[in-house]
């Protein structure tokens, strides 16, 4: 349970929403807590830099089994990117972290969990998707779960539980894989994403990638770069490993995270 202490430790840093309003759905509108927030993920699941990137959309791949992903993103108030300080009281930035890993579904396909911390107010967040078995091709299709309890909030921290609506989102997406790392998504669902989204990643370099999406209230955009292996993963097989985003949300808000992954 060293993960969900890890979690807990950030709490006093995470803040009220910067986006917020009657059906914003302001905690999921930077870090998604999905398969591919923050770094890349290949159409068999390995996390990679030439994988399908987003910000705060899905995407139709899941993470391989027992393959995990630690984050942590910050959405400024306005358009300079904000670290956490709350030596004032307060938080400068809006904090999420997110615990990601994949299920051993076997013959059923890929499925893939994320827990996330919301504020420092410990509101949370769980997040399923599935990605079903036996697709060939480059156009892959999954369904999911965003916020599978609902108290996540469709308006703001400020109404804490007073929130009228549920954050609970369903949704359908399909991904595209083209060459060099070219990735193309599009999906609909209800609640967060009732309204069409979609994301393009490509990359620039081997390491970085530029994204750009819908996610169906405004354009989002940013730069992921890819920090390579930092160490030996205690899985059998694997690395510890790290990425970067910089991007922009709503065309006004500044945002940043960091990935680990092992």
């Amino acid at each position: 349970m060293r993960w969900f202490a890890f979690l807990l430790s950030l709490a006093p840093l995470l803040a009220v929403a910067q986006i917020g309003g009657p059906g914003e759905y302001p905690q999921f509108r930077s870090m998604s807590g999905l398969p591919g927030s923050g770094y890349g993920v290949m159409s068999d699941g390995k996390i990679d830099p030439l994988g399908a990137w987003s910000l705060s959309t899905p995407i139709a791949y899941g993470l391989q089994p027992w393959q995990f992903a630690v984050g942590f993103g910050s959405l400024s108030p306005n358009s300079t990117p904000r670290f956490l300080d709350t030596s004032s009281g307060e938080s400068k930035g809006n904090g999420t972290a997110q615990f990601t890993v994949g299920l051993p579904l076997g013959k059923y396909g890929q499925g893939t969990y994320t827990f996330m911390v919301l504020s420092g107010r410990l509101d949370n967040a769980g997040n399923f998707t599935w990605t079903p078995p036996g697709q060939k091709g480059c156009v892959k299709f999954a369904a999911g779960v965003q916020d599978i309890s609902g108290g996540g909030g469709t308006q703001g921290e400020g109404v804490n539980g007073r929130d009228p609506g549920s954050s609970r989102s369903f949704f359908v997406v399909g991904t595209w894989e083209g060459p060099k790392g070219l990735h193309a998504s599009l999906g609909k669902g209800t609640n967060r994403f009732q309204k069409l989204f979609g994301n393009v990643s490509a990359n620039i370099a081997p390491n970085a990638k530029v994204v750009l999406e819908h996610d169906g209230f405004n354009w989002n955009y940013g730069v992921g770069y890819d920090l390579g292996r930092l160490g030996k993963s205690p899985r059998p097989g694997a690395d510890i490993g790290a990425s970067l985003f910089l991007g922009v949300i709503r065309g006004k808000f500044a945002y940043w995270s960091v990935s680990f992954r092992f």
